[in-house]
C-alpha cells in the first residue's frame, strides 16, 4: 500500500501566487481524496505573508513545526532575490532536501537551491528573465537549460516561471501514479499539460562548446523547421542514393500538422538548432501485420541532420526513444527501413536491431526491424 507523501510549498514575502497555487492545486488535486499527498504551506514563521500579486496567505506551519516533508515545492516570485539570502530559509532547505523524495522548484525558486548548495553537476532552468542571475549564483558544474517547461534531475526537479509550475507538478504526479493520474488531474483542472522530455546534457564535449542535446514533444511552432527538416533529408536521399525514400511534397503543413496532433511527435534540439525529428506509435499498423504486437513502441518518420555527421544523433534519438518506450511499460523498440537503402539497413542492424521480415507495397518495400529494451 501506498504510504501518503507530504508535500510542504514554501512561502515568503512577495512570493508569486501562481507559483504556490499551481502546483498546491496539482497534487491536492491528484490525491486521491488525500490518501496519496498530504499538502500544506511552511513559512518561516507562521504568519501572513505577502503575494506579489498583494494577496496575504498564512502558511499552515513555520519552518520549526513543518511535517517532515516527502516533497518539496520551492515557488518564485520578486522576493526571492533577496529571500534567497537567508541564511536561515536556505539552510532548511538543504538539510529538507537530504531525506525529501523530490525537490521541486518553481521559476525562480531555483535560486534558493542555488544558494542551498543543491545544483552541483545538474540541469537547471528558471524564469527567463532569470538565466543571468542564476548563472551568477549556480556553481560551474551545473548547466543552464533555457528551451525547457522543465527539467528532471532525479531527487531535484525544476520548472520554468509560473505556469510550467503547472507542468512539472503533473510530470512528477506522473513520474510516481503514472501518465492517466496526471491526466485525469488536468482533466478535472480544465488545464493543457505542456509535457517536455529531455535528454543528458553531453558533459564529455561542455568545454568545448557547451554542447546540450534536448529532445521533447513536437509543438505547431517547431513545424516549419521539421519540413525544412524532412525536405532536405528527401532531397538528400535522392541526389546521393539515386531513389525516391521520400516524396518531397508530402510534408507539406497540413500534414505535419495532423502528424504532430495525432501521433506521439519528438522533436531533437542541439543549442536552439532542430537536428532531427521522429515519432513513437503504439497501435496497429498495417506495414507488421501478423509480425505485430502490443509490447512495442513503433519510431516511424526518424530524420536527422546531415549538418553533424558523426555525431550519432540517430542511435541517440533511438537509445532515448527506448527509454521513454520503457517507461511506458513496453519491452521493444521497432522500426522500419526501405528495402532499396542497403547503407540505412546496415546501420540499423549494428545497433542491435534484429531483421523480422519484410513489407512489400505498391512501389516501395520496407524491412522489418526490432530490438528488446534492455
Amino acid at each position: 500500500m501506498e504510504r501518503v507523501r507530504n508535500v510542504a510549498v514554501l512561502m515568503y514575502e512577495k512570493v508569486d501566487l501562481l507559483d504556490i497555487a499551481g502546483p498546491f492545486d496539482v497534487f491536492a488535486v491528484s490525491s486521491n481524496w488525500g490518501k496519496d499527498f498530504n499538502v500544506y504551506t511552511v513559512g518561516e514563521k507562521q504568519r501572513p505573508v505577502n503575494t506579489v500579486s498583494g494577496l496575504t496567505i498564512q502558511p499552515k506551519y513555520s519552518l520549526d513545526d513543518c511535517p517532515v516533508p516527502d516533497i518539496l515545492i520551492v515557488p518564485g516570485g520578486v522576493g526571492s532575490r533577496t529571500e534567497m539570502n537567508n541564511a536561515t530559509t536556505t539552510s532548511w532547505i538543504s538539510q529538507t532536501a537530504a531525506s525529501a523524495e523530490i525537490v521541486l522548484s518553481v521559476c525562480t525558486g531555483a535560486l534558493f537551491l542555488a544558494k542551498a548548495n543543491l545544483l552541483d553537476g545538474l540541469q537547471i532552468t528558471t524564469n527567463r528573465n532569470a538565466f543571468d542571475l542564476l548563472r551568477e549564483i549556480a556553481p560551474q558544474s551545473a548547466l543552464i537549460v533555457e528551451d525547457v517547461r522543465y527539467v528532471d534531475n532525479g531527487k531535484i526537479v525544476m520548472s520554468a516561471g509560473v505556469t510550467a509550475g503547472f507542468d512539472a507538478a503533473l510530470y512528477v504526479v506522473a513520474r510516481l501514479f503514472g501518465e492517466e493520474r496526471a491526466l485525469a488531474t488536468t482533466a478535472k483542472m480544465e488545464y493543457h499539460w505542456q509535457k517536455d522530455e529531455i535528454v543528458e546534457p553531453r558533459m564529455d564535449n561542455l568545454d568545448k562548446n557547451c554542447e546540450l542535446l534536448l529532445i521533447r514533444k513536437a509543438r505547431i511552432t517547431d513545424l516549419e523547421a521539421m519540413q525544412k527538416l524532412y525536405i532536405e533529408a528527401a532531397e538528400w536521399i535522392q541526389s546521393s542514393k539515386g531513389f525516391t525514400q521520400w516524396r518531397e511534397d508530402s510534408f507539406t503543413r497540413a500534414y505535419l500538422e495532423s502528424f504532430i496532433y495525432e501521433n506521439d511527435v519528438f522533436i531533437a534540439k542541439l543549442n536552439g538548432e532542430l537536428v532531427g525529428c521522429f515519432s513513437i506509435h503504439w497501435e496497429y499498423e498495417e506495414i507488421w501485420g501478423d509480425l505485430f504486437h502490443d509490447d512495442a513502441g513503433y519510431v516511424h518518420r526518424l530524420v536527422v541532420t546531415r549538418k553533424y555527421k558523426g555525431e550519432r544523433f540517430g542511435s541517440r534519438l533511438l537509445a532515448w526513444a527506448a527509454d521513454y518506450i520503457k517507461n511506458k511499460g513496453k519491452a521493444w523498440l521497432r522500426l522500419d527501413c526501405m528495402a532499396d537503402n542497403p547503407t540505412l539497413n546496415d546501420y540499423y542492424r549494428s545497433l542491435g536491431f534484429i531483421h523480422r521480415g519484410r513489407y512489400d507495397g505498391r512501389g516501395w518495400s520496407a524491412n522489418l526491424y526490432e530490438r528488446e529494451i534492455e
